[in-house]
């Protein structure tokens, strides 16, 4: 993590606040995986080929387990973290630690409800919090969590054949994509970050692969990260290729320091249809 994030420094020193903000992130993830207390997780083979074949990812999201406690702590650690970035974000995280104080809500009730979109969006509006940063905190609080339960579950998942444009394990859509080894392209999920792969010409959105309608756009002088363009369906996702990277990158912080594709797609008329805890859309 360190060097990749050393070398973005060099290649993007216009991202360095934001890198460093999310070193500080990772190493408080990171030290919350060595206290995590998770139920251990069989993966019930029988009946479940058949579904599978048919495209029925192995959970819904609700269903991996959370470490609630150790996710509520590590809730209010970034909390602390996130005020030292900017003026905004320090007034929109106090708003939401007095709503805490206040008892408007509880950390362990919203961690419980992470994928209720419907109960995060309520709560936001109803006590005034900024709904992108509130779900930022939570997202990034049960991370730990999910990245461990992937690492139970990888070994016993045979996605060879998966070649979805979701989430085997949750159904969740592809965050950012990455070539590697002979050009296979691989997706990481947005919301339990498991990586797959899946075919490499094509949109995993609409399922377009119509190449005449598919096309990529990179900045002048960095073809290692790109932004893949369908416009069948309009919609975007970026793509490293770690086969010109030094290092074996960190998914998540390559999505950070290519914010400038998202706008240069954005500004182009398409659109990212994944959740990004970081506010990119």
């Amino acid at each position: 993590m360190r060097n990749q994030a050393g070398t973005l420094i060099e290649r993007k020193p216009a991202y360095t606040q934001l890198i460093e903000f999310y070193e500080k992130i990772y190493t408080e993830q990171e030290r919350s995986k060595k206290g995590l207390i998770l139920p251990p997780f069989q993966l019930q083979q029988s009946g479940r080929e058949k579904e599978f074949r048919e495209g029925f990812p192995l959970l819904n999201r609700m269903a991996i387990p959370i470490d609630v406690s150790s996710s509520e702590t590590l809730f209010r650690t970034l909390c602390e973290i996130s005020k030292e970035v900017n003026e905004k974000l320090q007034k929109d995280i106090t708003g939401i630690e007095q709503a805490i104080k206040k008892e408007a809500f509880d950390i362990g009730d919203l961690i419980r409800q992470n994928s209720d979109a419907v109960y995060i969006e309520t709560l936001a509006i109803k006590h005034g919090l900024d709904q992108p940063v509130l779900m930022f905190l939570m997202h990034m609080s049960i991370l730990p969590s999910l990245s461990v339960f992937v690492d139970q579950i990888r070994d016993s998942m045979d996605t060879k054949n998966w070649l979805r444009g979701y989430c085997p394990v949750c159904g969740s859509l592809p965050r950012i994509s990455a070539l590697r080894g002979k050009g296979q392209r691989f997706f990481l999920c947005t919301f339990c970050s498991f990586e797959w792969q899946s075919e490499r010409l094509k949109c995993p959105f609409c399922e377009n692969s119509d190449h005449q309608t598919l096309h990529y756009l990179y900045t002048d002088g960095d073809e290692i990260c790109r932004v893949e363009l369908c416009e069948k369906c309009k919609k975007y996702i970026k793509t490293i290729d770690t086969r010109k990277l030094s290092y074996e990158p960190d998914l998540h912080l390559e999505d950070i320091a290519t914010i400038h594709l998202d706008i240069l797609a954005s500004e182009k008329g398409f659109s990212r249809p994944a959740f990004s805890p970081w506010g990119i859309k």
